[in-house]
């Protein structure tokens, strides 16, 4: 009832916010400490105090608002020119853009923290990390309005990176390896490190998890979205539904027990970027906390994977990550405590996406065929790997 009242707080507070600034009108922005509530806010003046304030005499002469798309947050690409200080500089011409203008973006990325993360996660972890993310340039977070403006590196304009969905990729046993690479970078980068839980103030992923129960109903919508997805859902998983959301709470109270290193927490298919040598990299860091390795690389296989092709390789494939992480300074366990902590983190995968398909009946914000194909994927997971009985064993590190 507590967490309720406070939810109910912050939704009047960031409506009465955004309803405020609509009546008021969103007036240019030249003042790098404000956070602009839309790109089409953003002026020359503030590009160059946010972009290239450590550069002497650089300044932002013209930019233009390019394509861009509309979920959970608004993304656009911009097209920057610079003066000859910041030509010669190197600062970046060609960046992208995510705000949460509406009230909608706010309630989902805002209230939650979440957008607040990944202005964190640009601003002062990126820099730390040794993987194929994009550049972070500026993270601008306002926490009493839930405003968010994230600036990165344009990545389809400077890196050739290309973007699709479950429904339009199919990860290959190439693929599948990149992957695996670049989670073994990103946990072996911060393995233990004390920033997480310090200066950086990550939540433990129980407790995010926590977190987004009480704000959001995360896992009762997932649950009732079971009973819209039946066709996608086994026999053997549906008759069990009654354990699911425990058994998410008691994966996360392994999760968090062993070794804590940086998460990204939703490392679908969509999220991840496929660059011309064929490697993937995850972007959309904006669910970022800390905890056990174990819950990236579950959710990661189980969601990227056709059903076939991961009950082939999952024992290969995480052989391959204890490999990796051995090679990048973290500390791996043996194999075997590996596919433990591997089955017990099946569940992450299918409560974002069964929930998100409840989300979807309201507001699309990824296409059915995606979303489907993910539940369908992690549901049958779940089975295979016996998940909800493995729970009975603790974990070994």
């Amino acid at each position: 009832m507590r967490a309720q009242l406070a939810m109910g707080r912050d939704v009047a507070r960031v409506a009465s916010a955004t309803a405020m600034e609509r009546i008021r009108g969103r007036r240019p922005v030249t003042d790098p400490h404000q956070v602009p509530a839309t790109v089409e806010q953003i002026t020359a003046e503030w590009l160059t105090a946010v972009l290239g304030g450590g550069v002497p005499d650089a300044a932002v002469t013209e930019f233009a608002l390019g394509s861009g798309s509309d979920g959970t947050s608004s993304r656009r690409a911009i097209t920057l020119a610079w003066n000859a200080a910041g030509t010669d500089a190197g600062l970046p011409a060609d960046v992208y853009s995510k705000s949460t203008p509406t009230l909608v973006n706010r309630l989902l990325v805002g209230i939650t923290g979440a957008a607040g993360s990944e202005a964190l996660f640009y601003s002062l972890i990126r820099p730390h990390l040794d993987i194929g993310a994009p550049l972070g340039y500026h993270g601008g977070w306002d926490a009493r309005t839930c405003r968010s403006m994230v600036l990165t590196e344009d990545i389809a304009a400077t890196r050739g990176a290309k973007f699709a969905d479950a429904a339009t990729r199919h990860v290959d046993r190439t693929g599948a390896e990149s992957m695996i690479a670049e989670l073994a970078r990103y946990h072996g980068g911060l393995w233990e490190d004390p920033r997480l839980a310090g200066e950086w103030g990550l939540l433990r992923a129980d407790d995010w998890q926590r977190t987004f129960n009480s704000r959001i109903g995360f896992d009762r919508g997932a649950m009732a979205a079971m009973r819209l997805l039946d066709d996608e859902i086994p026999a053997e998983l549906f008759r069990r539904k009654s354990e699911l959301r425990s058994g998410l709470m008691r994966s996360l109270d392994h999760n968090v027990v062993g070794p804590q290193t940086l998460l990204h927490q939703d490392v679908h298919p969509g999220n991840w970027f496929e660059l011309p040598d064929g490697s993937l990299n995850l972007y959309d860091w904006q669910g970022i906390g800390r905890g056990g390795w174990a819950l990236d690389v579950g959710y990661a296989i189980s969601t990227a994977l056709d059903v076939e092709d991961r009950r082939a390789w999952e024992h290969d494939l995480l052989e391959l990550y204890v490999d990796k992480l051995a090679e990048v300074g973290g500390k791996p366990p043996t194999v075997d405590e590996a596919f433990l902590a591997y089955r017990q983190q099946m569940f992450r995968g299918f409560i974002f996406w069964t929930y998100t398909y409840l989300v979807g009946k309201v507001s699309q914000l990824q296409t059915e065929a995606h979303v489907r194909t993910l539940v369908r994927r992690s549901a049958q997971a779940l089975v295979d790997l016996d998940s909800l009985d493995s729970l009975d064993r603790a974990p070994r590190w």
